[in-house]
């Protein structure tokens, strides 16, 4: 009988334990499943911002059958120690191009084959700029491009090849711009004349011709029956001229009156910063012991900057209980709305003054201006 016993109590005590044979029965999930808890996980790096990334190269070439139509395509990482590798992905599509990535020359002179009997055909290079790893900066980086290339079948008139340059212009600045042209018929750089036309009508942008001056044209010593030269964008005095997209178009002439096809180039114009200004900066007279609440806004008077607050005063030093605060519009980038709670209970009677310095800067570039805004708050003696 003892021997029974100890035989179904050992049953019993081996069947209970069936119930615990799982020693992570009662573990969370992420453990169960070796799942990291989301405060571990690794996080990636974000890739640099588009900004970053710039791709130069021509938007537009223009080229003829069996003419080489040569430019250079280029990069530029807007951030430090970051490598960067750029590629023409579709190079097949183009027989006999080149691309050299150690100066970024692109090279073709494109057959009958390519516009296959047509008066002129467009086709699409696309380019890719790639960054290279490394332990800043471990997430790869994308920006892509498409050049449009225009070919036309046969010679008729001259060819403005590219217009190259900065496409985002500062107010307050000049720049240099270049371009490239074809004219057969000139025998010297002085048979071809480069004018300056209004872009056609766009509903997007307007024409800063008014602004531009070709400056030169000299022969290319390494390829016949082409020329370059350079024009001028002269915004240094162009203080009124808005934030925008602005266009202007030049034209090969040659010494027989016969003007190409205009070479529209589109730019992104960034106004200068303007300093701040300040809706109420003198405050109503109060007398001592009395208060008031006063709300005032500092502002970007142009709509276009990014308005912070850098410093201010303590009004509460001066005037005990007292407080300014300010926050950014809710909905307006260009404003900070500010509240003044003015105690002067205990206050001298004179003027008390405080200094706001705020910052307007642009959302694309680096540039930024620091205005100081000081407000009067004039508190008399009280009446007997």
């Amino acid at each position: 009988m003892k021997v029974f016993l100890s035989i179904f109590a050992a049953l019993v005590f081996l069947a209970g334990c069936n119930f615990q044979q799982d020693p992570l029965a009662d573990a969370s999930a992420q453990v169960r499943e070796g799942r990291l808890p989301d405060a571990e996980k690794p996080v990636a790096e974000k890739p640099l911002p588009k900004e970053a990334l710039q791709i130069d190269a021509p938007t537009l070439v223009n080229g003829r059958v069996g003419s080489s139509m040569e430019f250079k395509i280029q990069g530029r990482v807007m951030t430090p120690d970051v490598g960067y590798k750029i590629t023409v992905d579709n190079l097949a599509d183009f027989p006999g191009a080149t691309y050299d990535q150690a100066t970024g020359e692109f090279k073709w002179t494109p057959g009958k084959a390519q516009v296959a009997g047509f008066p002129s055909i467009e086709l699409q290079l696309k380019v890719s700029l790639v960054t290279e790893p490394n332990a800043v900066n471990p997430t790869i980086s994308i920006e892509k491009k498409t050049i449009s290339l225009i070919v036309v079948n046969t010679y008729s008139k001259p060819i403005m090849n590219t217009v190259t340059g900065p496409t985002s212009l500062l107010v307050g600045k000049r720049y240099a711009l270049e371009f490239t042209l074809e004219d057969v018929d000139a025998n010297t750089a002085a048979d071809v004349a480069v004018v300056v036309r209004d872009c056609p009508s766009s509903y997007y942008t307007e024409s800063i011709a008014h602004f531009v001056d070709v400056k030169k044209v000299e022969a290319d010593p390494a390829v016949p029956n082409k020329y370059k030269g350079e024009v001028s964008v002269e915004l240094s005095n162009a203080d009124n001229l808005l934030s925008g997209n602005y266009c202007f178009a030049l034209g090969a002439v040659s010494k027989h009156g016969v003007i190409s096809e205009l070479y529209k180039k589109d730019i992104m114009v960034e106004a200068k910063m303007k300093n701040t200004k300040i809706t109420y900066d003198t405050f109503p007279n109060l007398k001592v012991g009395e208060s008031m609440t006063v709300w005032f806004s500092i502002f970007d008077p142009s709509g276009n900057g990014l308005v912070s607050i850098v410093s201010q005063d303590d009004i509460a030093t001066s005037l005990p209980g007292s407080s300014l605060e300010c926050r950014k519009h809710t909905s307006n980038k260009s404003q900070v709305d500010c509240t003044a709670v003015i105690q002067t209970a205990g206050a001298s009677p004179r003027t008390y003054t405080f200094l706001i310095t705020s910052e307007n800067a642009s959302g694309r570039t680096t540039q930024k201006v620091t205005t100081i805004h000081t407000l009067r708050v004039p508190v008399k003696a009280a009446t007997p």
